[in-house]
């Protein structure tokens, strides 16, 4: 046996220390990303080990991604091949499917891993094993690889390749399965993927219903396997997967697994010993290119077998799952979230009383091919664009946060910072003069915090730097009436306060860590404020310009806050008579004149005059990012607000961000956008 040690990296975080956020219905995460070194194939996984994670690729290079967001990887690779390295394989399906680590003792784990391995003229699906020690500052991997399990049949080659003809070109490797979860200690569970074995069978006989493929008893294909680890042998447990990509179990000892469906019908499965779920016999799928599925005795029906607990139509292309029981997220606890590839998301499931009662989407525009919760409660997804992206629970500012009416502090006392520990109190006016203030409602949260208070707005951003200052950070409020707009600052499109600004309506400081503006607010009442950036830039010329604004958070009043000024200030806009206003008007100005003109003119996104009626991404003279040019619709009302509300969704990779808007005013919003023709 050989066995080698490799050392950790050195120490410091190697995140962005600013993160960007997300929010979601009950959180706001921050978003950690790990770039990782390009994978060949599609597959791979990852595994907590404490608070770190053990990556496996598609290709069997095991690596060690650190806690700080670090990455070492190892000469170690798993065996997939009697002959050819794995990375010149090219068969798309070949992989790596999971991981799974079993841990001996606190130093010494068991590494399992489920993959393809090359055997001459066939391919056998593996669960191969090998020793991995831990040490404080290094990590040993055994150069001895056991087999411990290998799935009946070996598939032949030509499974592997793309298929021609009139059927959609399928791999067989992309529906192995391989999901794996220990049972006890010293059993395995398994679900192997039927490997498109009936998809081929559909090929190979025309799809003639009288000629249904046989189900083999004693194959493993789409079947959920137990094994014996110490004898070797093995179990049929449940039958009728097609690719499961999922598997977990509760705090009540529940078994879910996740699967896809063919073209629709994704599944999640509550799994019972015994019992058959249907492929290739029943599912509420169809054959890709939207033809029936041969052997489902009526479409669209799910009968002789048992039902899903739950199905996507149409399919997310589901991925793995696990149930929530961090310690960052209590209010997620219990709820399954799966992880989704075509989506690009993470469906958080919530089931009472055995029943789905509410679903979640939360989305990232990112191939979710695994996911895994590490030891101090972060979520870790596995991407298929080479990424780990951690999501934590986003920091919130106590000292400043006694509104419990607020979901985000709502159970936040060991996650938020005291602003007032940061700095010394006694040589910071402005922070000294914040002391004993009740604040009122916070308006936002992001990376920063802003808080209203009589006449007093405050803004709080941490971490902040005096290089923070280079840019400009501004203050934008709109008014219960337009008429509150002077003229002089219409031109701009948006309702500007620069905090940078030296008048003496403002006061700022830059401490260690952190930045607070105070910023006197106007004398009108208030509906919406936001605040944002305008990026300062130079040219190797030395040419100073500004690009933005970007938009950073909104927070929209229930009724209107009215800001009353100090006795010896004049409000800074005379008081007008009301007047009628188009909403929608408000808000395009508000939220979307920073980047878009309604004249047939580009700024810094494309000119939005008869928008409604234009195919996505088509406007001359500017160019649309992939995401949006390749949506392939003609923009509407509807789709153009759901663009609006939420662009990442809608169009994952655009580079368009939120700008904070609900729905309603989305709506408000597209409106107006079609008078503007």
């Amino acid at each position: 046996m050989i066995e080698a040690s490799y050392g950790f990296a050195g120490e410091g975080r190697v995140f962005d220390p600013d993160p960007p956020t997300k929010r979601t219905h009950l959180y706001e995460l921050q978003l950690l990303t790990v770039e990782l070194e390009r994978f060949r194939g599609d597959g791979g996984a990852i595994e907590p080990l404490g608070d770190n994670l053990l990556l496996v690729t598609p290709r069997g290079q095991i690596a060690l991604i650190q806690a700080e967001g670090r990455v070492d990887y190892l000469p170690d690779r798993v065996p997939m091949s009697e002959t050819s390295p794995a990375e010149e394989i090219g068969w798309v399906g070949f992989r790596v499917a999971d991981i799974l680590l079993n841990e001996e003792s606190p130093e010494e784990f068991t590494l399992f891993v489920s993959h393809h391995y090359l055997v001459g003229e066939c391919v056998e699906f593996r669960i191969s094993s090998t020793r991995l020690n831990l040490g404080e500052r290094e990590i040993a991997v055994s150069g001895e690889w056991t087999t411990e399990f290998t799935a009946n049949p070996c598939l032949e080659t030509a499974i592997f390749g793309n298929w021609e003809g009139d059927i959609p070109k399928v791999g067989g490797g992309i529906q192995a399965g391989g999901r794996m979860l220990m049972d006890g200690d010293r059993h395995l569970l398994v679900a192997v993927g039927d490997h498109a074995w009936y998809e081929w069978h559909v090929r190979n006989e025309g799809g003639d219903p009288e000629r249904p493929p046989v189900v083999d008893p004693d194959t493993h294909l789409g079947k959920l396997v137990r094994i014996e680890l110490e004898s070797g042998r093995n179990e049929i447990v449940a039958t009728g997967f097609r690719n499961p990509q999922g598997l977990a179990r509760d705090a009540e000892g529940k078994l879910w697994l996740t699967e896809h469906g063919p073209q629709g019908g994704d599944e999640l499965n509550l799994v019972w010993p015994g019992l058959d779920y249907g492929w290739p016999f029943a599912t509420y799928g169809i054959l890709y290119g939207d033809r029936i599925w041969p052997y489902n005795e009526e479409q669209g029906r799910h009968d002789g077998s048992e039902e899903p607990f739950y199905a996507w139509i149409p399919a997310i292309a589901v991925s793995n799952l696990i149930v929530s029981d961090s310690e960052q997220f209590p209010l997620w606890r219990d709820d399954l979230l799966v992880g989704s590839l075509r989506s690009g998301s993470l469906f958080r499931v919530r089931i009472r009383q055995e029943r789905v009662t509410n679903i979640e989407r939360i989305g990232f525009g990112e191939r979710i091919r695994d996911i895994a919760q590490t030891a101090d409660g972060r979520v870790a997804l596995l991407t298929d664009s080479s990424k780990v992206i951690l999501l934590q629970r986003a920091p919130l500012y106590c000292q400043l946060v006694n509104d419990p009416r607020s979901i985000f502090s709502f159970d936040a006392e060991e996650v938020c910072i005291d602003v007032f520990s940061l700095v010394d109190e006694d040589v910071d006016a402005l922070i000294r003069g914040l002391e004993g203030t009740d604040i009122g409602i916070p308006a936002m949260r992001s990376q920063f915090e802003v808080f209203v208070h009589e006449n007093l707005l405050i803004y709080l951003r941490i971490p902040c730097s005096t290089g923070d200052f280079r840019n400009r950070f501004f203050l934008h409020i709109t008014p219960v009436h337009a008429q509150d707009i002077s003229e002089e600052l219409k031109q701009f499109g948006f309702n500007v306060y620069d905090f940078n600004s030296f008048d003496r309506g403002v006061g700022s400081t830059v401490f260690e860590g952190g930045c607070l503006v105070v910023r006197t607010l106007p004398a009108y009442e208030i509906k919406h404020i936001y605040t944002g950036q305008v990026i300062r830039e130079e040219s190797p010329d030395g040419e100073v310009f500004w690009r933005g604004p970007v938009w950073e958070g909104s927070y929209t009043f229930g009724t209107p806050y009215l800001a009353r000024a100090p006795a010896d200030e004049a409000p800074p806009f005379p008081a007008q008579d009301e007047g009628a206003s188009d909403p929608g008007a408000g808000l395009f100005t508000a939220f979307c004149a920073g980047c878009h003109r309604l004249s047939a003119e580009h700024s810094a996104g494309p000119h939005l005059a008869g928008v409604i009626g234009r195919r996505a991404g088509s406007v001359a003279g500017f160019e649309a990012s992939a995401a949006v040019s390749g949506l392939d619709i003609v923009w509407t009302r509807e789709n153009l607000a759901e663009f609006i509300e939420n662009p990442t969704q809608f169009a994952p990779g655009t580079t368009m961000t939120a700008v904070g808007v609900t729905p309603e005013e989305a709506r408000m919003i597209a409106e107006f956008l079609a008078l503007e023709r």
